[in-house]
């Protein structure tokens, strides 16, 4: 049986010659967002080093899932492993994550293993980079209003994060999460973050208006034709704060990719009103795989 263990900062450069090789849409395989979420989701990985295959599961809910596998282009051999080392942890396996692609290559390598259901509210939000950097369009009018008009009414500038306003950042973070979302689930990764942002190398935006902080916003590269934004915060009583650092971040870090990733709604009304605001030209859909 494999050994999953916890990802730590150190397994960067091992699990990044499996994940960087992946050619995919979705946010989950990526270090960054491994680690960050580790403690949230308790991510943890396991390397077949015969089969040169990564394996990664989590553990949420009371329920254990693991991801489609990578490394191997044996689909079979790598699923088969998997479902023979899920057993460790539940008698029948969940696997997550589960692209439409992979989901016919799992009916077909095996018929009747598997009862497929989609995810709703994991599907990822993904734009044309060019689009959310010059919000061009008549369906992407308002944000251009919303910005004009912050612009118009407020002394803005942009600057990256730093020790010189490394600790107004979380003071701005903490009076966002106390007013608008204490349980928001994605604050403690927002937190570890800040907190390694040098060390992770991560991209970073920072909004001032009228000299105070209103705005952050982090992401890093999925991989070559795939930008991740990983974090986004405003204050949303400020008309176009969030338009502006949405635009200023991706003109700064996202031209030269095809396409940005915004992640999941988490099924959060809020929150997929907003992504759906910028129309996505890609709803990338995932379905949970249930042995039968």
């Amino acid at each position: 049986m494999l050994t999953f263990k916890k990802i730590e900062l150190s397994d960067k450069s091992v699990l990044n010659s499996y994940l960087l090789k992946e050619q995919t849409n979705l946010f989950t395989y990526n270090f960054e967002v491994l680690w960050l979420w580790r403690n949230v989701f308790d991510f943890q990985y396991a390397i077949c080093l015969e089969n040169n295959i990564l394996f990664i599961k989590t553990y949420t809910n009371g329920t254990h899932y693991f991801l489609f596998p990578i490394g191997s282009k044996n689909i079979r051999k790598c699923v088969e492993l998997v479902l023979e080392n899920a057993t460790q942890f539940d008698s029948k396996p969940i696997l997550g994550q589960i692209t439409p692609e992979n989901k016919l290559l799992l009916e077909d390598l095996f018929p009747n293993k598997f009862s497929f259901e989609a995810n709703r509210n994991e599907f990822e939000y993904l734009y044309l980079s060019e689009r959310l950097c010059s919000l061009s369009g008549k369906k992407l009018q308002s944000k251009r209003n919303n910005i004009n008009f912050l612009k118009k009414n407020y002394n803005w500038s942009i600057e990256t994060i730093s020790e010189k306003n490394i600790n107004e950042c979380f003071d701005f973070s903490s009076i966002w999460d106390k007013s608008l979302h204490a349980d928001f689930i994605e604050n403690e990764a927002f937190y570890e973050a800040l907190n390694a942002y040098k060390s992770l190398s991560l991209d970073t935006l920072v909004l001032r208006l009228n000299g105070k902080i209103e705005a952050i916003s982090m992401g890093c590269s999925l991989n070559e034709n795939v930008y991740l934004i990983l974090f986004e915060k405003a204050n949303p009583n400020i008309r176009g704060a969030y338009s502006l650092i949405n635009k200023e971040f991706c003109c700064k870090y996202c031209s030269r990719y095809k396409y940005i990733n915004r992640a999941e709604d988490a099924g959060i009304e809020g929150l997929r009103r907003a992504k759906l605001s910028y129309y996505p030209d890609i709803l990338q859909e995932v379905y949970i795989a249930k042995c039968k």
